[in-house]
């Protein structure tokens, strides 16, 4: 049996985050699998926004769970999950599970993370986050929030940080720690997916261990994805500079200029009713993201 300690980095997003924990107040928790549970939230909101209402869970609606909140003021993406890790070692537990305040869990989500980690050995396991929308969108712009998926128990060699569990031996055997050259930019999570697989952590995918985000009506606009798939073709792009992969940046950089040409070639369809409508400036949004990256030594984000 085993020790999991959830950790949960918070920011402005009060129903949010009572929506998750009461999500993960309602997991159907095998006890073969999972003997302890601990939540931990660190609250990066600098007027502990998050104080009362965590409080007010875990003195009524909430108190069978094990609930610990902490302010960390200082304001870095990196800075609240590296103190999220330093919280939950604390509570020496078997493995480290992250989950975002904008996502909520089905009931066997804990169960179907801890199977996976235990039947492939491994040191990292990633789950799917569907997205949920506050109002109805027409396809054309849903289209762009659904991740990449797997096959079920599948190899990988990424990450990202809202749906994933880690074997806490394995961060301290590899003393990986989430780097804060990307607290103002994000990329954070896929950063330190990139030097655990570099150090030979095993990473996999489990398929039914299935979290939501909700998705708000002010990022249900084009104009936020852009603004995204311009940052995530910055930050990779920034990830294979900072690693000296130079054979790997030259080959971005070329198929960047082929989407900066082939994206204003077709960026005319944007005006047709079809679902690949925004196709064409998708890509050369990517493509301005990747190429501002070689000549900008960083990007900001988030204030």
């Amino acid at each position: 049996m085993n020790s999991i300690a959830v950790c949960i980095p918070t920011y402005k997003r009060i129903q949010g985050l009572k929506k998750l924990l009461q999500s993960i107040n309602n997991c159907e928790i095998d006890q073969s699998l999972i003997e302890e549970l601990h939540i931990v939230i660190v609250d990066n909101d600098i007027k502990n926004s998050a104080f009362n209402l965590v409080s007010n869970l875990a003195k009524n609606e909430l108190n069978d769970l094990d609930l610990s909140y902490f302010h960390y003021p200082t304001k870095g993406l990196a800075k609240v999950r590296n103190e999220l890790l330093r919280r939950a070692f604390e509570k020496s537990p078997d493995f480290i599970v992250f989950i975002d305040d904008d996502e909520f869990a089905e009931p066997k989500w804990l169960n179907e993370l801890v199977l996976t980690i235990l039947n492939n050995q491994a040191d990292l396991v990633m789950g799917p986050v569907l997205p949920v929308f506050e109002r109805a969108i027409p396809n054309y712009i849903s289209k762009w929030f659904y991740r990449k998926s797997h096959k079920n128990n599948e190899r990988l060699d990424y990450i990202r940080s809202g749906n994933l569990v880690i074997r806490t031996q394995t961060l301290k055997n590899l003393n990986i720690w989430f780097d804060s050259r990307f607290d103002d930019m994000g990329g954070e999570d896929s950063y330190f997916g990139k030097k655990m697989s570099k150090n030979g952590a095993l990473i996999y995918w489990s398929a039914n261990a299935v979290t939501y985000e909700t998705t708000s009506s002010e990022r249900a606009r084009l104009s936020w994805i852009l603004k995204r798939k311009f940052r995530g073709a910055f930050i990779f792009t920034y990830i294979l500079k900072i690693e000296n992969e130079f054979l790997m940046l030259f080959k971005k950089i070329c198929i960047s200029l082929i989407y900066l040409f082939v994206g204003l070639v077709t960026s005319l369809i944007a005006l047709l009713p079809i679902r690949e409508r925004f196709w064409g400036i998708m890509k050369l949004s990517e493509a301005l993201g990747a190429l501002s990256s070689l000549f900008s030594p960083t990007y900001k984000a988030y204030d």
